[in-house]
Parts: C-alpha cells; sequence; structure tokens
C-alpha cells in the first residue's frame, strides 16, 4: 500500500462492502426460506420464532447500504488521512463492534459498528487506520489500509 489512499483503493473496498451485505442479505433469506420449508414438513408454525435469527443475519447487510452513501459523501468530502489506533483495553470487542484509540487522544474513541476479524488483524499489526472526517456530528470513514475494508465510524468522547 502506498503513502495515499486513493480513489481506486476507496472503490475497491467499497464493492468488498456491497458483496459482503449482500452475501448477509441472502443468507438472511435462505435462513428464512429453510424456515419455511420446516415448518410446511413439519406442520407447524412454531419454526416463525426463529425469525429474529433471520433478521440478525440481514443486519450488517442492511446496516453497510443505510451507510453507504454517508460513506461516499465523507470520502469526497475530505481528504484520507493515516491515523495511529489501538484497541482499547477492556471495549475492543463488544459484539462486532470496535472500539478503538487514537494516538494522542486524551478522551475520544472511534467507535466501529462493524469489524471483522481480518480486519481487526490488520490493525492490531500494523496499528493503522485511513481516516475520512470527521464532521461536525462524528462521522468518520474508516479504511483499512491492507486489507479491503470500509466502514462508517464515529468519534466519541468518554
Amino acid at each position: 500500500m502506498g503513502a495515499v489512499v486513493g480513489e481506486e483503493w476507496t472503490r475497491r473496498c467499497l464493492v468488498r462492502a456491497d458483496r459482503r451485505a449482500v452475501g448477509f442479505i441472502g443468507l438472511a433469506l435462505l435462513s428464512f426460506a429453510v424456515l419455511w420449508l420446516v415448518s410446511v414438513w413439519i406442520g407447524s408454525k412454531w419454526v416463525f420464532v426463529l425469525i429474529p435469527l433471520c433478521i440478525e443475519f440481514a443486519v450488517p447487510g442492511l446496516r453497510h447500504f443505510v451507510c453507504r452513501r454517508k460513506v461516499r459523501r465523507l470520502a469526497e468530502d475530505y481528504s484520507w488521512h493515516p491515523v495511529s489506533v489501538s484497541f482499547v483495553p477492556g471495549r475492543s470487542r463488544i459484539g462486532r463492534q470496535a472500539y478503538l484509540e487514537t494516538e494522542g487522544s486524551d478522551r475520544t474513541f472511534l467507535r466501529l459498528p462493524e469489524m471483522p476479524e481480518r480486519a481487526r488483524e490488520d490493525v492490531r499489526r500494523t496499528g493503522k487506520l485511513w481516516l475520512a472526517g470527521p464532521d461536525d456530528r462524528g462521522r468518520t470513514a474508516v479504511l483499512t489500509p491492507e486489507t479491503p475494508f470500509v466502514t462508517l465510524g464515529r468519534v466519541v468522547i468518554r
């Protein structure tokens, strides 16, 4: 990875995120279809109590498509800049969320609503992220330098 994150890397990360989001939504639809087939096969509607599981499968994909426009706008309005980060002890993994502390900050965290394990390993190894923003509401586009991963993060004050 070069010294500057360019338009090509941003586009590649967004395409990868789109594919991952479609995969999550597809998994949710497939699991709903399986529930429907099982209910027909056993003749009971009680299997539909598992519908919240189907919704849980779809959440990461739906979150991506809701936030995609914001990520693109932040990437267009602000230039990408590298930031040294480290995981916050005790808060580094809350579900799929991640809390990161930027180097030199005294009271702020970077909260990422979703961070897969491959991106976590990249951050642990390099200690770097690229940010575009934050805007006036604290939202920032976050990009990993080696693994194609982009998401919308938020700067929060402890």
